[in-house]
Order: C-alpha cells, then sequence, then structure tokens
C-alpha cells in the first residue's frame, strides 16, 4: 500500500492525521488550488457505481458475490452489511466511473 509521505510535502497540502485507528488526510482544495463545493461532489458521487466483492462460504461451498452499488446507495449497502443483513468478508471495492464522466 502506498503511503502518503509527509516528508515530501513541502507545500503543506495536507498533513496524515488519525482518529479512531484510520489514518486519513484533509484537503482544503483540489489540485487546481479551488475550493470544493459539496454540491457538485454529491452530483459526481450520483454519477459513480461501486463494485463490491463479498467472499462468503455457505455450508462447504465458498462463493464470491459482486454487489454494484449506486454511490447515492452507498451507505445504505455499508449499513446492512454491518448490521448483519449481507453476510460475508469484503474482499475488494472498485470505483466505476462512467465513461463521460471526466
Amino acid at each position: 500500500m502506498k503511503r502518503f509521505n509527509q516528508s515530501n510535502n513541502n507545500k503543506k497540502i495536507a498533513q496524515l492525521k488519525t482518529y479512531l485507528g484510520f489514518e486519513y488526510i484533509k484537503l482544503k482544495k483540489d489540485v487546481n488550488g479551488l475550493e470544493f463545493n459539496v454540491e457538485h461532489l454529491l452530483e459526481y458521487a450520483k454519477e459513480i457505481r461501486y463494485n463490491i466483492c463479498v467472499a462468503r462460504k455457505v455450508e462447504d461451498k465458498s462463493f464470491v458475490y459482486n454487489y454494484f452499488v449506486e454511490g447515492s446507495k452507498l451507505n445504505l449497502f455499508l449499513d446492512a452489511y454491518f448490521n448483519g443483513k449481507i453476510e460475508g468478508d469484503i474482499i475488494d471495492i472498485d470505483k466505476l466511473k462512467p465513461e463521460n464522466l471526466a
């Protein structure tokens, strides 16, 4: 896994932090130096789909379930997963962008 290297970040664009045991960076601006627009980000999220690959063992057989989840429903999927309605172990998550999306 490639890690964010603070020593090479001379412009101090972002700082690696930890919350609840997870590393993250908070970005204040995009790569063009513009502040983020929440409405545009939410519209972008609606166009995204995720392929969530879940491995599950049923009796003596192993299966892989590929769930195709709209970006706007990702929270619903994760809620169902963590509440035990979707069983198995998440082994991969791919973000699928439409071709016409920049």
